[in-house]
């Protein structure tokens, strides 16, 4: 008994519901011969003691009109079961009183057929008086054993059912009708032996034997190994082929649809489905798809990510900070082989003194080294080559005051030919219109026309007859 604050009741249960484990056992049983006379039915009570402190603080009356009522909840809901008593009450508070004991029947068996938790809520029926702290019914030691008194072996009535007759042999009657004749059931199942942990296999018809299966208990819970006697995780396969053939986890989809596909599917901790990966019976390709928004697919050797494919389908191989681009490499590059491009000029990216224009001839900047800016002049030595717009294989790192200078290929150059029409075929200089080229005319030296050492940009593509405009160059510097 406790007193708290309040002067308010905390009242405990001192002997448990032995009724109801006496009446299912006396139910389940059956003697080995009928006694003379019925025996006495065991009353459907529960004996309770409590203590009682009014909250007014006058003293207690010598009879308290008290409900006791029985709930599925320790707080809330209305009761299963409720009774009135007037129970005797001592000088100190205390009072005994027999639950169940106000009609014929007593407690109903219903209340705790389900096997639940239920808690008695103790009123006392006096001005100011509320329901106490509801308390948990709880079993003696005894009873626990009685409570699986409508089983047998342990096991539920639902457990077993009749073996269903079996025709073994039919003969025909005068009518002309089939008349079976009946076996006595099914063979039984027999355990010739087994090991703790395996799951079960039939070794014949009738007996069962360890499997190649096992079950483990962890701490992170039941792992199931396959092959192996100590799973590594939740399910482990593990075989060794005598053959050396591949061994592993097979999935065969043995449908013939286009569509079919055998795989496994990844589900996230709220049960929405995230990622599929899989085989394509028809087209044999191998498939994983991010269902879940936001998902990449990243292989990691360690903590380290070697093969990234974001969202938005760039593709990272090695350590790469950040996939900005269709593929980014960190680290070297051998080709085997051919390398295709769509784009046919090869450029690389330079420090620019000002932005510059697709297409822009330029000369190397005398005031900066390693800067391009755009040809001022004709005929100018200086020349490096002319800004690409998509070219077909870009060297160097990418930056803000950079531009893309091809200087071998075919490339879009911004060209005029105020200073001559340019034919297929004209070899190319710098023009005096800033960032153009125009035709090289060839000077004589003695006998020899020759164009000038170290001003040509390239050979022309397309033709240009007058004005300004873009053409298709075969650059060439020399």
């Amino acid at each position: 008994m406790h007193v708290g604050p309040d002067n308010r009741v905390r009242s405990s249960l001192f002997a448990g519901l032995i009724w109801l484990a006496c009446a299912s056992g006396l139910s389940a049983q059956q003697g080995p011969a009928a006694p003379s006379s019925p025996p006495a039915p065991v009353p459907r009570v529960a004996a309770f003691s409590g203590s009682f402190h009014p909250a007014d603080g006058l003293p207690v009356r010598a009879v308290e009109s008290v409900t006791f009522a029985i709930y599925h909840d320790q707080a809330d809901g209305g009761p299963l079961w409720q009774e009135t008593h007037n129970v005797t009450v001592n000088a100190d508070g205390s009072y005994n009183v027999l639950l169940g004991a106000m009609t014929p029947d007593g407690l109903p068996l219903d209340v705790f057929a389900t096997g639940e938790p239920r808690w008695l809520g103790v009123r006392f029926n006096r001005p100011g008086e509320s329901e106490q702290p509801r308390i948990q019914l709880t079993s003696v030691p005894y009873a626990l054993k009685a409570g699986d008194a409508d089983t047998l072996g342990g096991r539920p009535a639902s457990a077993y059912q009749l073996a269903q007759p079996t025709p073994a042999s039919a003969t025909t009657t005068a009518g002309g009708h089939l008349a079976p004749s009946l076996s006595s059931g099914p063979a039984e199942t027999s355990t010739t032996g087994g090991t703790p942990g395996f799951i079960g296999q039939f070794i014949d018809a009738t007996s069962l034997g360890n499997s190649n299966m096992i079950q483990t208990t962890t701490v992170n819970g039941p792992f199931i190994g396959v092959g192996t006697l100590t799973p590594l995780d939740a399910f482990h396969v593990a075989f060794t082929d005598p053959n050396g053939a591949f061994t592993g986890y097979s999935v065969q989809n043995k449908s013939a649809g286009a569509a079919a596909y055998s795989g496994m599917l990844f589900y996230d901790q709220n049960g929405a489905l995230t990622q599929f990966q899989g085989f394509n019976n028809s087209t044999h390709e191998y498939r994983i798809n991010n269902i879940a928004a936001g998902g990449t697919i990243n292989f990691m050797i360690g903590s380290s990510s070697k093969f990234l494919v974001t969202t938005n389908g760039n593709i990272g191989i090695g350590a790469v900070p950040a996939v900005t681009e269709k593929l980014h490499v960190a680290g070297n590059v051998v080709v085997d082989g051919n390398l295709g491009a769509k784009y046919q000029d090869v450029a690389e990216w330079v420090d620019t003194a000002a932005p510059l224009e697709a297409g822009t001839v330029v000369i190397v900047d005398p005031a900066h080294p390693n800067r391009v800016l755009a040809a001022p002049r004709a005929y100018d030595t200086r020349v490096a080559g002319a800004v690409s717009r998509q070219p077909g294989l870009v060297l160097g790192e990418q930056g803000d005051s950079k531009a893309m200078v091809a200087q071998s290929g075919r490339v879009r150059v911004k060209a005029d030919a105020t200073y001559g029409a340019i034919k297929i075929g004209d070899l190319l200089v710098t023009s005096p219109n800033p960032g153009y080229a125009m035709r090289s005319k060839p000077m004589r030296v003695g006998r020899e026309s020759m164009h000038r050492p170290g001003t040509l940009l390239g050979k022309a593509l397309e033709a240009l007859p007058d004005g300004k405009g873009e053409i298709l160059v075969l650059l060439t510097l020399q």
